[in-house]
């Protein structure tokens, strides 16, 4: 059975790229030449088949077991096809790869969750999301679309934009276009033992987006602790940065 006849499954949130060109795009983009790289999704092999051009070896990673059938029969010779979930895999097994793919946008943080509970044993990762999504994760501080995820993820990463794919590259088409982005490692700024709890009190705060800090902390703390600079109150969590909420966090954890 050819690929392209292979039906789509929804429970699996599959949107297939079916455009080359920007495949070739996302490939030059990542820069895997001669690295090992770990593709999420490989789908119908679009990706994967430029990936192997340039990579030295390619895991491609493929929840449907027909299309993992059928991607392991035509395989190249650097290709290892692994049917498996994503979200349920040890990425030390690959080694350090770069993290390559087309994200199925239901389980966009979950996927970026993992990334970052294994990130010790990823090179670095470029992937294609939900152009909301993705809007949300380069947000500045006072975009009306800045909040406790862009706090998240660019506490762990650096976040570039590639560039934006319209919903019609796609099969079937979803409503909504994508956007590629890298995401590279930073050092971690606060000690390790405080982030759960750090990012939880940031959720937390964000709940609260419309009020002032203030009375966003009034619904973590009983009291706010009376040495916290006054100014910073009378902002509201989308213009604090995320230096200045762990300040805060220390503050009222004191």
């Amino acid at each position: 059975m050819p690929l392209r006849s292979l039906r789509y499954r929804r429970r699996y949130g599959q949107h297939f790229l079916n455009s080359s060109r920007i495949a070739q795009r996302i490939v030059d983009f990542a820069q895997v030449d001669e690295q090992t790289v770990c593709e999420i999704g490989a789908g119908k092999g679009i990706l994967t088949r430029l990936l192997a051009q340039r990579a030295d070896r390619v895991f491609a990673v493929e929840i449907d077991p027909a299309l993992a059938a059928r991607l392991n029969d035509g395989a190249a010779s650097n290709v290892d096809v692994i049917h498996n979930d994503f979200l349920k895999i040890n990425i030390a097994d690959f080694g350090t790869p770069v993290i390559v793919g087309n994200i199925p946008y239901s389980i966009t943080t979950e996927i970026l969750d993992n990334l970052i509970a294994q990130k010790k044993n990823v090179s670095r990762a470029v992937m294609m999301l939900q152009k909301e999504y993705g809007d949300r994760l380069l947000a500045s501080v006072g975009s009306p679309v800045y909040g406790a995820l862009t706090i998240y993820a660019n506490y762990y990463f650096f976040i570039q934009k590639g560039f934006t794919v319209s919903a019609r590259y796609f099969t079937p088409r979803p409503k909504v276009n994508s956007v590629v982005l890298s995401f590279r490692k930073k050092d971690p700024a606060f000690p390790p033992q405080v982030e759960t709890d750090f990012f939880d009190f940031v959720k937390t705060v964000f709940r609260y987006r419309r009020k002032s800090l203030r009375n966003s902390l009034m619904q973590v703390v009983e009291s706010v602790p009376d040495d916290v600079e006054k100014d910073i109150l009378t902002k509201r969590p989308q213009n604090v940065t995320c230096k200045e909420l762990y300040g805060l966090y220390r503050a009222c954890r004191v």
